[in-house]
């Protein structure tokens, strides 16, 4: 990324930072005047806008609490400026268009009244969505499915298969989260257990700190817990480490390569490209390449991270596709701009023989928050067939 451009991107959020700052400022005086320092309230609008990137800058280079302590603020903060920055914008675009029409003009005459007013509703809204969001993330439902396949078998057998997503653990999806996570899955009993990436959210210090692998551990499948990268997972001098972590909790990576699963699937996980780890050295492998000395006779489940490559599952013939990545967008209005980038975001679709699921994941990346969307596992039911 050019220098121009991270310039740019830095003097964007510093502008929006400022407006939100001077807005919550008039409200504020408006409120109680003259009670707080100008200095005093813009040192502290400052300290937290540039928290998101302190995250970043003191990743293991600080105590886990205070590191903790710093993400939390920092997640949050984003969730602020992107709510109270629509929320502001729409208040000031009301303004404009009563200046223009003359509605409500009795409004005008009270300018102290109307900054009082509105900023105490967008406040309270921006309360109530902070809340609502935090309890909707931590609030994760079952989405179930169901395929039927063919398959070299004498009769019909069912495998259940539990996948899971976009965990991010770290400082602000810890430990206590998996704890969450594995007393839902367990709770559906399933043969296999399928990762599809973004286990961790970019920083594997956390993760070892808080003992992760351990609790992963407590995962219960009788077929096997496989597991795939994602864009938020280690960076390349970090993947031994990171391999080696998963294998204790009882974890099979797969990166680019297949297994035969009880005689009865071929299970391939698809490396993403889109990571810490590439930089232009991890180049995309073909999947019919990874699969050409797989048994074409057994169903072919694929875990790729990314939905966007449902067309190689196609072009192959795979039976499932189950992916994760977008988060379902995590937060409106962002919803709205997954929906358009992939061909489907989240949930099922079906081309020709080929089957993607989607999962909008569990965990939640930079605001800790979900608005429009719902956290998951998901279980899927694989009947197979002669």
């Amino acid at each position: 990324m050019s220098i121009v451009i991270v310039v740019s991107i830095l003097l964007l959020y510093a502008s929006i930072n400022w407006y939100i700052g001077r807005r919550t400022w008039q409200w504020l005086q408006a409120l109680i005047p003259q009670r707080i320092p100008r200095w005093g309230y813009w040192a502290v609008v400052w300290v937290l806008a540039s928290t998101p990137l302190l995250t970043r800058l003191t990743a293991g280079r600080i105590p886990a609490g205070m590191m903790a302590l710093v993400a939390a603020i920092g997640s949050y903060w984003i969730a602020i400026f992107v709510y109270a920055g629509m929320l502001l914008a729409l208040v000031d675009l009301l303004r404009l268009i009563q200046r223009l029409t003359g509605i409500a003009a009795a409004w005008r005459q009270r300018p102290h009244r109307l900054v009082l007013v509105t900023g105490t509703i967008v406040m309270t809204l921006l309360i109530g969505i902070l809340g609502y969001g935090t309890w909707r993330a931590r609030t994760p439902v079952v989405a179930e499915y169901g395929l039927t396949v063919a398959a070299p078998v004498s009769s019909p057998q069912t495998i259940t298969i539990v996948l899971i997503s976009d965990t991010h653990l770290g400082y602000t999806n810890n430990a206590n989260r998996i704890h969450e996570l594995v007393t839902m899955v367990n709770g559906l009993e399933p043969d296999l257990v399928l990762i599809a990436g973004d286990i961790i959210d970019d920083d594997l210090q956390p993760f070892r700190d808080q003992a992760m692998a351990t609790e992963l551990s407590k995962l219960q499948a009788g077929l096997g817990i496989y597991a795939i990268m994602g864009n938020h997972d280690v960076r390349a001098e970090e993947l031994a480490l990171f391999r080696s972590e998963l294998a204790t909790a009882g974890i099979q990576l797969l990166i680019d390569e297949w297994v035969t699963v009880d005689q009865r699937i071929v299970l391939v996980g698809r490396d993403d490209i889109g990571g810490p780890r590439t930089s232009g050295a991890v180049v995309a492998k073909p999947l019919a390449e990874i699969i050409q000395t797989a048994d074409p006779s057994l169903p072919l489940l694929v875990m790729d991270h990314n939905p966007n490559r449902f067309e190689d599952s196609v072009a192959v013939g795979a039976d499932l596709q189950v992916s994760g990545h977008t988060h379902a967008g995590q937060i409106f209005p962002f919803t709205l701009l997954t929906n358009q980038m992939y061909d489907q975001h989240w949930g099922t679709l079906t081309t020709g023989a080929s089957q993607l699921v989607v999962s909008s994941g569990f965990g939640t990346w930079g605001p800790p928050i979900r608005v429009g969307t719902i956290p998951e596992v998901v279980r899927i039911e694989v009947t197979l067939t002669p």
